[in-house]
């Protein structure tokens, strides 16, 4: 079975992340010493590798010869952790277990809660774990029950609350979690860990995709292989096009809709107008593998108010991606505005 970080199928037993040892080694220590919290938080952005820790994490609290460092895999709970029918974990939304199918809502709603709270009073076989993915997805109605979940908390139940957004959680439900200490890492420790990870084209771009991937390494490895990644260059082309106004705008939508889809674009644009502003302002560009200011050195820079409104563009396209909006109104809605900077 593969042992890879970067996959959830088999997180369960992944090697601990190199960056995770401060946070596992504060946690078992707790359940050891029987002070491990009713609720811990796992928070912080996307690709720092905290779904990953979770995972490990309850497949140790649950095994029945959990060692110093993971799971045992070949025990009971192990085994019926990988055939996804342990009875003493549950996992919110059901989307969210591993091995299940990607739910088209991952909203945790106060239904949800209402069994989260019968599922915590049953008697299990000994620790029993409630883990909310998206935890920042809940509704307020979801929210304010879980807090009475965590105000009376049971003996031997311990949520494990994940989130992408914790800016989004209820303040009250924050003061009642221990948060993991997870979101620092070493920028040594994330380079050699990209120098073993990345395919060897890239090791001499580690540092860049680390700061395209603002320091979330196992994104910073993903990076390569987005679709959008190879057309960076592509994109301030088709800038510099629309704005001299050398390309029409729906010419431009219909070409790049056969290229990538709208989210991909959108997260395309967000990164490399960042970027291009940058370039604008007289610092270097973080693509090391382009030279973004000789592909502008003809233009003429972005007013600020533009900038803003590029901005408020993007995060309204943003928001439309989860709406059914037509993805051709938004990409024109996208390069008509680009047009106009």
């Amino acid at each position: 079975m593969p042992n890879n970080p970067h996959s959830d199928t088999f997180a369960y037993f992944s090697p601990l992340l190199p960056w995770q040892g401060q946070a596992w080694t504060q946690v078992t220590h707790q359940f050891y010493a029987d002070k491990l919290p009713h609720a811990l938080l796992a928070s912080g952005a996307v690709g720092i590798g905290k779904r990953a820790f979770v995972w490990r994490f309850v497949a140790w609290l649950l095994c029945e010869n959990r060692g110093g460092q993971g799971a045992c895999e070949t025990c009971a709970s192990c085994t019926w952790l990988k055939a996804g029918t342990h009875p003493d974990l549950m996992v919110l939304p059901a989307g969210s277990m591993l091995g299940a199918e990607m739910a088209t809502d991952n909203h945790i709603k106060i239904d949800d809660v209402r069994a989260l709270q019968d599922y915590s009073h049953v008697k299990g076989h000994g620790v029993r774990l409630i883990v909310l993915d998206n935890a920042d997805t809940l509704t307020l109605g979801a929210s304010n029950a879980l807090l009475k979940t965590l105000e009376e908390p049971r003996h031997g139940v311990h949520l494990l609350l994940i989130s992408d957004s914790p800016s989004r959680l209820l303040p009250t439900i924050k003061s009642r979690v221990q948060a993991l200490p997870l979101t620092h890492i070493d920028r040594s420790v994330a380079l050699d860990y990209l120098q073993v990870h990345l395919s060897p084209e890239y090791q001499a771009h580690a540092s860049m995709l680390l700061n395209l991937a603002d320091g979330a390494v196992l994104l910073a490895c993903e990076l390569p292989q987005k679709p959008w990644f190879a057309q960076r260059g592509l994109w301030v082309k088709t800038l510099n096009a629309l704005r001299k106004g050398t390309r029409p705008p729906i010419v431009a939508c219909d070409y790049w809709q056969t290229l990538i889809p709208l989210d991909e674009f959108v997260a395309l644009s967000r990164l490399m107008f960042a970027d291009v502003v940058r370039v604008y302002l007289g610092l270097p560009s973080l693509h090391d593998d382009l030279n973004v200011a000789e592909l502008l050195q003809d233009t003429a820079p972005i007013a600020l108010d533009n900038v803003e409104q590029f901005v408020a563009v993007l995060d309204d396209v943003a928001v439309s991606l989860g709406q059914n909006v037509q993805d051709k109104l938004a990409y024109e809605m996208l390069m008509t505005q680009m047009a106009r900077l």
